[in-house]
């Protein structure tokens, strides 16, 4: 198969997969989007879910109608695949103007037998087209936080397998391309990997891991190449306690030395209803005093949320956080002062 297929798809299902391609760093050397890699590696890493949870229903509907039908046992199979077309066919009339959208997907070699095997063996008098539809419309549903970990499935499992069996990863994680940075020895690393978790927001999944006695946050995505080594892995004293603190607070924020000290932030009326109001990254206070906020999370996690809060939230203690948090203002201010004149 080397001809292209054309996959007609909602705005909405096409803004999603869009953002994803984005969000998950599919990009060409010319940094466009690489959107056929993109659908292609969905494809490979979703379509046994997705076809899975279809059988299921299909089961679910011939268990309703052995129980509630007068059809015969021969019969069953027949009816319930009547019923599973009639609901697409139904779908489609009701939605068939929104599928105005249209995706170019061009097999490649490591796609090319599994969408061989799909158009064989599992359409049911689909279109391939209306088959790709539904498996893209299906992944769409799911949190940001599950598709990346269709996306990056490989990458899943060999971590799964490594914490399983105690040893330790070999990382490659990409480099950003606003820092082109020529060692690539500092985006190579050999960890012991703890756990994958999910943000609490539900945007993206991060591997905590414990590297030459400091502890590391990798979001998934970034993970270029995950290869298990044959090293039984280690983990210094005190360190599920921390990673058990990345988890509540945020597992994006590694913890640092100078972390583990009480945090005290003041907050204006205004900054209290921003505290409110503001979910995303937002650290967990482990008890209010009037205005001050204390908190028990990481000092980049503090400097991160609170910068945006500017006059309305103030760094009391530890006295070198506040400083460094007066002095991020004042650059910010500078820049703002150079860039009016």
């Amino acid at each position: 198969m080397e001809e292209k297929i054309k996959i007609y798809v909602s705005a909405e299902v096409n803004q999603i997969l869009q953002k994803d391609m984005q969000l998950f760093e599919f990009f060409k050397k010319d940094h466009s989007l690489n959107k056929n890699a993109f659908l292609n590696t969905l494809i490979i890493n979703y379509y046994e879910s997705y076809q899975n949870n279809n059988s299921q229903i299909f089961e679910k509907i011939k268990s309703v109608l052995q129980e509630k039908s007068n059809c015969q046992a021969n019969e069953i199979g027949e009816v319930a695949f009547a019923i599973l077309k009639s609901i697409r066919e139904q779908a489609d009339n009701l939605e068939k103007e929104k599928y105005d959208q249209t995706l170019s997907l061009k097999p490649t070699k490591a796609s090319r037998k599994i969408i061989e095997y799909i158009q064989n063996f599992l359409l049911e008098q689909m279109t391939m087209s209306q088959y790709f539809r539904d498996l893209f419309a299906s992944y769409c549903k799911l949190p940001q936080d599950k598709r990346e970990q269709i996306i990056f499935k490989e990458q899943v499992e060999v971590i799964q397998e490594a914490i399983g069996s105690k040893r330790k990863l070999y990382l490659a994680v990409k480099p950003n391309f606003s820092k082109k940075q020529r060692d690539k020895s500092k985006h190579q690393h050999i960890v012991s990997p703890y756990i994958i978790t999910g943000a609490k927001e539900e945007l993206f999944n991060y591997l905590l891991a414990e590297k030459d006695g400091k502890l590391f946050s990798f979001r998934l995505s970034r993970l270029e190449k995950v290869i298990m080594r044959n090293e039984e892995l280690h983990f210094s004293e005190g360190a599920e306690k921390v990673f058990a603190k990345m988890i509540e607070y945020g597992p994006q924020f590694a913890f640092d030395e100078q972390d583990g000290q009480e945090i005290c932030v003041y907050l204006t009326e205004e900054g209290q209803r921003s505290y409110e109001r503001m979910y995303v990254h937002r650290p967990k206070a482990i008890r209010v005093e009037g205005n001050h906020y204390y908190f028990d999370c990481s000092q980049n996690q503090i400097m991160q949320y609170f910068f945006r809060f500017g006059s309305s939230a103030r760094v009391k203690d530890p006295k070198e956080l506040a400083a460094q948090m007066k002095e991020k203002h004042f650059i910010a201010w500078k820049r703002y002062e150079r860039q009016g004149k």
